[in-house]
């Protein structure tokens, strides 16, 4: 699973991701970066983690947290998993992130399930890094009605995505904090595409 070069510690509790809706947009990572501390949403760079940054002062505010006694580490001198955001570098083309929670994905037409999804994952990897291969090799045809869609198209739910450029929250139990409608509202005026959001579980 891809995130950014920095490997989970074992008793990491997951993270939330935030991605543009198409899986195959990318847009300007620098401006994301700005609009998010602009906003608030992240601090400053956090030292000797590549693209990570501190949680900012309307970091709360933009994500409602469930309960009604949150309590989220945040400092990273402790030396223990703290909550922090990270936004790695641009894909060039859409990578895929799951998690322990994953599980299969339903077809968008008639919500069959795809009950070999891990296969069609693979085989969209390795596709995805032969050179000369097109868009063609992430289509997945549907077992029951016969619509052919591309992999990251089928409804993954909140358990897991693709994406070219996301934002990730680490030390987020899945379903422990959701995006507010002001903050996705935020992220589709100033990247100009909609956005979804998902859990992993290392």
């Amino acid at each position: 699973m891809p995130v950014a070069d920095i490997a989970p510690p074992s008793n990491h509790v997951g993270r939330l991701i935030l991605t543009p809706r198409d899986a195959e947009l990318c847009p300007d990572r620098d401006r994301l970066v700005y609009t998010l501390s602009e906003a608030g949403f992240i601090a400053d760079h956090i030292p000797d983690r590549e693209c990570a940054y501190r949680v900012g002062p309307a970091f709360f505010a933009l994500l409602a947290f469930v309960g009604c006694a949150v309590a989220i580490a945040s400092d990273p001198q402790t030396g223990n998993p703290f909550c922090h955001v990270v936004v790695p570098p641009a894909a060039a083309h859409p990578l895929w992130y799951q998690g322990r929670n994953t599980r299969a994905p339903r077809c968008p037409g008639c919500r069959a399930r795809l009950s070999d999804w891990t296969l069609r994952v693979e085989q969209f990897e390795h596709s995805a890094s032969t050179p000369g291969s097109d868009r063609q090799d992430s289509a997945v045809v549907c077992p029951i009605c016969g619509e052919c869609r591309q992999i990251w198209s089928w409804d993954w739910k909140q358990q897991g995505g693709f994406a070219r450029l996301l934002i990730q929250v680490d030390e987020i139990f899945p379903g422990e904090a959701v995006p507010t409608d002001a903050f996705l509202d935020l992220l589709a005026r100033e990247s100009g595409c909609a956005w979804r959001y998902f859990y992993v579980q290392a």
